[in-house]
């Protein structure tokens, strides 16, 4: 008689201790906390009864396996709550006890009947709706024993009158009954009260891994998309090598210097067929068509666009401009427009900010500020790869990144160096 339900601790999003890790310790330790108060005392009362043997020792069995039910209570429910259920009613047919004194008083009002009580309720919580309403049925069977063993008090020895029986009776059936349909029901109460919290877990853990599938993506399609820019570039610069080697050789096809013109020639159209090759499986989306790859030269344009878009954008340059090679071109332009997108994205309705490009001696030096709160560094709206997209793009050409807050959670800024030395890139 094994239950299919998982009986395992109830999910509730609290921190794990040692005992929701261990239901099987947790039974174990509360089976024990009710024996020894409750138990030890229905044994101490059967010890000191007056009552044949046979009946106190029928009495002790069933308080001795009703309490050690109570121990696998989650682990084997069905099996727990039936063997209980037959505790009990053992107890409930027992006839009247009599302790020292002479006193009579029915078996199961012995203090271990009480953790019946625990075992209604676990079934309840444990097991669904068709075992639960199955053991709510023996629950009320086991009460209707009892209230007909304790009908006329005059049989265990109590006296009562006419009055007095009709309200005994009415007390007895009325609480009886409201105990056990109150520890069922607060059973099958706890039982959605977990369903509903394992839901909200489960949609919170699958609301997580969506998260993280998103920004997995994004940053793979940034990659891809850094690939094949770079490819671009570098597919130029090697037609560019090929074109001038073959200048070369063609311009004194007899000098020393021919042959290796030639070895040139032949090694960068190689490469340069290699580079192609690679490029048309990154480019192998349907639709996607090659386009010349911005830059600089382009910022104003794109500041047009960011001011048309609501944006009051300071911009300014300081410095002799250089002449950046492709790739670090390539990858200013690409900083800029990041930022000013997340200036759009986190500024506030009514966003301000500044751009300036410092051109010092060792490097571009590419600021953006704002007055708003600024990206989160996991921040991948709208299939970007937000900072570490930028931080990457940066890393390939030897450059870098860096992101700061304003005092008082106000403004944010992006400060991104692109080195000139053809010699960064690795």
């Amino acid at each position: 008689m094994n239950s299919t339900v998982d009986a395992g601790p109830p999910t509730d999003g609290r921190r794990d201790g040692l005992f929701r890790r261990n239901p099987a310790l947790t039974d174990l330790v509360v089976a024990a906390a009710y024996a020894i108060p409750l138990g030890l005392v229905s044994l101490r009362l059967l010890q000191l009864s007056d009552s044949p043997l046979v009946w106190r020792v029928l009495a002790g069995v069933a308080v001795v396996v009703l309490h050690a039910a109570t121990a696998f209570r989650r682990r084997w429910p069905r099996l727990a709550f039936g063997v209980g259920a037959g505790m009990a009613m053992v107890l409930a047919l027992l006839p009247p006890l009599q302790d020292a004194a002479g006193n009579a008083y029915p078996a199961f009002a012995l203090p271990s009947i009480l953790v019946f009580g625990v075992l209604v309720y676990t079934a309840a919580r444990v097991l669904d709706a068709r075992a639960g309403w199955v053991c709510l049925a023996v629950a009320l069977a086991v009460a209707a024993v009892v209230v007909v063993r304790l009908w006329n008090p005059q049989v265990w020895g109590r006296p009562s009158y006419e009055g007095e029986l009709v309200i005994w009776r009415a007390a007895l059936t009325l609480g009886i009954t409201a105990t056990i349909l109150c520890l069922w029901a607060l059973g099958r109460l706890a039982r959605v009260r977990d369903a509903y919290v394992a839901e909200l877990r489960e949609r919170a853990e699958r609301a997580d891994a969506d998260r993280a599938r998103e920004r997995a993506e994004a940053a793979r399609a940034e990659r891809d998309r850094i690939s094949r820019e770079l490819h671009d570039i570098v597919s130029h610069s090697l037609a560019v090598m090929v074109s001038q080697a073959e200048g070369g050789r063609l311009s004194d096809p007899t000098a020393p210097a021919a042959a290796t013109f030639a070895t040139i020639s032949r090694i960068g159209r190689e490469s340069l067929r290699d580079m192609r090759g690679l490029l048309g499986v990154l480019r192998s989306e349907v639709g996607t068509q090659r386009v010349p790859q911005p830059g600089l030269a382009d910022l104003p344009a794109l500041v047009s666009r960011v001011r048309a878009a609501g944006v009051e954008l300071v911009d300014e340059a300081s410095g002799d401009q250089r002449r950046l090679r492709p790739a670090a071109d390539l990858a200013a332009y690409r900083v800029v427009q990041e930022a000013l997108t997340n200036v759009l994205k986190h500024a506030g309705p009514s966003p301000a900010a500044g751009l300036s490009l410092d051109w010092r001696e060792d490097g571009l030096v590419i600021g953006v500020h704002d007055a708003g709160v600024g990206p989160r560094d996991d921040d991948n709206d709208s299939g970007g790869a937000g900072l570490e997209g930028m931080r990457e793009r940066l890393q390939i050409i030897g450059g870098s990144l860096e992101t700061s807050g304003r005092a008082g959670g106000e403004g944010f800024t992006l400060t991104a160096t692109i080195p000139y030395d053809d010699g960064s890139l690795p």
